[in-house]
Formats: C-alpha cells, structure tokens, sequence
C-alpha cells in the first residue's frame, strides 16, 4: 500500500488547535484501504491565526486584539531589548491566566 503522508490538524476539549496529527491508512486483506482521520481533527488548515478555534466548518481566531498587538510588539523589538521582550511575554501570561485570550 502507497499513500502519500497526510495531515490532519487536532484541537482539544475547547476546539482550540492543538497540533498536527497524521492520517493513518488500513489496507485489509482484500487491499480495501480506510483511511482515518483521528478524533477532534480536520483536513483544514488553521492557516497563519494566532489562536485557531475550530467551529465545525472553519478556523476562526480567538486571540484577543491586544494578545496579538502584544505578540506583534515582541516581534518587532530588537532582539538585543530583553527587558521590553520580558514585558511583552509577561503581559501576555498575564492575559492568559485572567482569561482574555
């Protein structure tokens, strides 16, 4: 049996992404191939979203505007500022643990 790798994108309990998974293919004995998809997975990409929520038809984005703006920040500091990139990491737990995100 030839099957090229395929993958499937799993989210958790909250329909949050969680990571990719592959797509397993059984062959029986009768070269009958089923191809199976895990559990809470989709074929479709969460593409490039910050905070991909799977909706039943689509990735959406649940990142709060201010999670992303504080991600965006971090990645346009000079590598060489830690104590702003600290901040920034630090903002963003923060909205974390008191549910914004």
């Amino acid at each position: 049996m030839e099957n090229d790798q395929m993958w499937a994108y799993q989210y958790d309990e909250n329909n949050i992404y969680f990571c990719p998974v592959e797509i397993i293919y059984i062959e029986d004995d009768d070269g009958n191939v089923t191809r199976i998809i895990p559990p809470n997975s989709t074929e479709v990409s969460p593409g490039d979203l910050v905070h991909a929520k799977w909706t039943g038809a689509e990735w959406i984005e649940s990142a709060s505007t201010e999670y992303i703006e504080a991600l965006e920040a971090v990645d346009s500091e000079d590598v060489s500022d830690g104590a702003k990139a600290l901040k920034a990491v630090a903002d963003i737990v923060e909205t974390m643990v008191r549910g914004g995100a």
